[in-house]
């Protein structure tokens, strides 16, 4: 067997001699398990194999077989009349287990894996019957992590090809990275469609960034061409982090690998003992297993020979030429120099042994089994010649916890025994048993069972609400009603009611209280930096123009009785100079209390993701809510002066005395605009704006009825009252100015 190095080429040999490896394992334990008559007695375990070909449709196609219980493919119905299947162990690759995951799913038919470990397998909402006997990517993306700090490596680039374990496995370790402080020096990712392009892209990447540490997490077929292309431009110098799909590839055995793979650190899956395979591997021989035609096809190729077997026909193997090496039946795979298995070194063939295993003792535990004290409805028990897949009993000492909960370990107890606590208010947790839960994006907010972000629902008092529709109708409703006023005022211009009291401050008070109800309709709709601006200022000098003509009505009054009496030193007062000048003084010095208020701290508008869960408010900040209760405070203190003159004046003779209207006027005002404190402070959001509107609203209304709606009253229902002769016959007193 001397010469056997040159004959057959090891390294191509091996991935196929692992995946027989598998195949031999599976069914040397499942021999194994059914001699064991403790372990399973008057049960014998059979098994059906299926080739992926590592393929999606390929693995689908099989499970579809197998649920099926016939070659041609039926969805939802099985046509095995013979006993059921019990579980099914595999696949291999995450790419296959995953949609076959999917489609076991439905039917809560156990999957158990020895080799898939991509971290969303976990998430039992999706895959609700899918097991493994390997660990997630979940740890070993952070012991990669743990390694890199371990030798104070901070400089880290990242490489993963394009599949579901490349992508979640890599993005894991730069999350923890990030988290720990270190840098990335760059991301990139395999294409899953070969492209020349992109892979010399990432090569040159490779070669000219100043990182000596790369972490790639790839199955060795996407990373070949890759590493191929790096080994041509003998880029070396670096440290490789090799996760467990390629970290013991033979493909990488290769001389022209060696040179730039020296010094990488890889994690391989944990290895264990599988009794008695070793000598089962040793007896094999095609000899006592002419049925066995991988074996047939295998023994020709390692020993580089051809067998000369009776097959069942007894006729004599119809392939052999006169150039062909006849086998000479001493051959024997125990004296090899070569280990084809590699049977001390027993990693994913170690895990189908537990998976095979935990198969059995679930079989076990359901012959144990005692009515009354069984896992189904009232303590029942299952019949052992007619069960669903789904009822394989569970052992565990704590129940997994599902997505929107994190796990808690309980003090003093194994790791296994944990707590479930629910994420926190902002954070979530999007697959099973998580060890932490993740905090939302300032626009997201966790679903109701806290298990994904979702958007934050927008909110602002808008016009199609049915709060906002309202508003708008009464602003516009009092605004026509001022206007009519208006008109009825300027029509009946000549009449003494409305030369009472200065007509032209009549028509600037009618006048403002039209701008101040359409000013509320500024505070409604989706807030810009413009409309913010324009909000408190236009209703605070506005307002206060209002709240003005209203004082210099009331000081008219006051001076036009007094300047009546014989000496009066407020004659020289007396005409409609005053009033104006009183109006522009209070009016311009809310001006420049707005004035300065927008050139030092203007109001603005503000996305409030904070005071109400789960809504993002949009809303205007004031900016400066000094200059805002600054604004409130001074037109409060114009309300409350003309409402004291207003309230002493009240009974001087006259038989329409504005004073009396007035103070009702100022009350409604007074009271509207103190019961608005509390409320605007203990309100948020689109309400807090509803209770301004309101204030504007209801105050300006107080002020149009309580001074205009009289008089209307006169002018067009009672005209005999609107004349000199009735007005004087009362006690009426003329200003003389009118």
């Amino acid at each position: 067997m001397g010469g056997l190095e040159n004959q057959v080429n090891y390294w191509d040999l091996l991935p196929y001699a692992k995946i027989y490896e598998n195949l031999l394992a599976m069914i040397y334990i499942v021999g194994e398990v059914n001699k064991d008559r403790e372990l399973l007695p008057n049960v014998t375990l059979g098994y059906e194999i299926y080739d992926s070909c590592k393929t999606a449709a390929g693995a689908l196609e099989g499970t579809m077989s197998l649920l099926t219980g016939w070659r041609k493919m039926i969805p939802n119905y099985h046509c095995q009349t013979l006993s059921s299947t019990v579980a099914l162990i595999g696949e291999s690759a995450s790419v296959t287990s995953i949609p076959m995951a999917w489609l076991l799913g439905l039917y809560k038919f156990p999957q158990i894996s020895h080799g898939a470990t991509v971290m969303a397998l976990s998430d039992k909402n999706q895959f609700p019957s899918f097991l493994r006997t390997i660990p997630s990517d979940l740890f070993q993306a952070i012991g990669i992590v743990h390694l890199v700090l371990y030798f104070g490596w901070t400089w880290v680039g990242l490489l993963s090809d394009s599949s579901d374990y490349g992508l979640q496995g890599s993005l894991k370790v730069k999350e923890e990275l990030v988290k720990a402080g270190a840098c990335i020096a760059f991301f990139e990712t395999i294409p899953a469609m070969y492209s020349e392009m992109k892979i010399n892209h990432i090569s040159k990447i490779i070669q000219t960034s100043s990182v000596n540490v790369i972490v790639i997490y790839s199955t060795e077929v996407n990373l070949y061409p890759v590493l191929e292309v790096i080994a041509r431009n003998n880029v070396t110098g670096k440290v490789w982090i090799a996760s467990d799909a390629w970290a013991q590839s033979y493909m990488f055995f290769k001389n022209e690998f060696l040179r730039i793979l020296q010094g990488t650190l890889g994690f391989l899956v944990r290895k264990g003992d599988i009794p008695g395979f070793k000598q089962y591997i040793y007896n094999l021989n095609p000899y006592n297993n002419p049925a066995d035609i991988f074996l047939k096809h295998f023994w020709e190729i390692v020993f580089d020979c051809k067998l000369q077997i009776i097959d069942n026909t007894y006729k004599t193997n119809e392939n052999l030429t006169n150039e062909s090496k006849i086998c000479n039946g001493d051959e024997t795979l125990q004296g090899m120099s070569l280990d084809f298995f590699q049977l001390n070194d027993l990693r994913s063939t170690y895990n189908i042994y537990n998976a095979m295993y935990s198969v059995a003792h679930a079989v076990s535990d359901m012959l144990s089994c005692r009515h009354g004290k069984g896992p189904f409805g009232n303590g029942t028990c299952v019949v052992i010649n007619d069960f669903q897949p789904w009822q394989i009993p569970q052992s565990f000492c704590s129940e997994s916890c599902s997505a929107g909960y994190r796990k808690a370990p309980q003090p003093g107890q194994p790791i296994c025994c944990f707590n479930c606590i629910m994420c926190s208010q902002g954070e979530i947790s999007n697959q099973t048993d998580s060890i932490d839960c993740l905090k939302c994006p300032k626009d997201g907010w966790p679903s109701e069972r806290q298990d994904k972000c979702v958007k934050k629902i927008i909110e602002f008092l808008s016009y199609e609400e049915h709060l906002g529709t309202v508003l708008t109708t009464v602003s516009i409703f009092l605004t026509m009603a001022a206007a009519v006023i208006l008109m009825v005022f300027r029509k009946n211009h000549h009449t003494p009611i409305v030369k009472a009291n200065n007509r032209e401050l009549s028509y600037a008070l009618l006048f403002s209280l039209m701008l101040c109800f359409l000013c509320s309709l500024i505070f409604i709709g989706r807030p810009t930096h413009a409309t913010c601006m324009l909000q408190q200022g236009a209703f605070g000098i506005i307002f206060t123009l209002s709240i003005s003509c209203v004082l210099a009505k009331t000081v008219v009054v006051v001076i036009a009785f007094s300047a009546s009496k014989p000496n009066s030193t407020l004659q020289k007062y007396a005409g409609p100079r005053l009033p104006k000048i009183l109006v522009m003084v209070c009016t311009s010095v809310q001006v420049m209390i707005c004035g300065s208020w927008l050139i030092v701290l203007p109001p603005f508008r503000d996305e409030n993701a904070t005071s109400v869960t789960g809504r993002i408010i949009i809303e205007c900040n004031e900016g400066s809510p000094v200059s805002f209760w600054c604004m409130l405070s001074y037109m409060g203190l114009l309300a409350t002066i003309s409402l004291v003159v207003a309230f002493l004046s009240r009974k001087l003779p006259d038989s329409f005395n504005e004073a009396k209207f007035i103070s009702f006027s100022m009350m409604v005002f007074v009271s509207v605009w103190m019961s608005f404190i509390p409320a605007y402070l203990s309100t948020q959001g689109k309400y807090m704006v509803a209770v301004e509107i309101f204030a504007i609203i209801s105050s300006g209304a107080g002020l149009l009825l309580c001074i205009f709606v009289p008089k209307c009253y006169i002018i067009l229902l009672r005209p005999e009252m609107n004349n000199r002769d009735y007005l004087m016959g009362k006690g009426v007193f003329k200003n003389g100015k009118d």
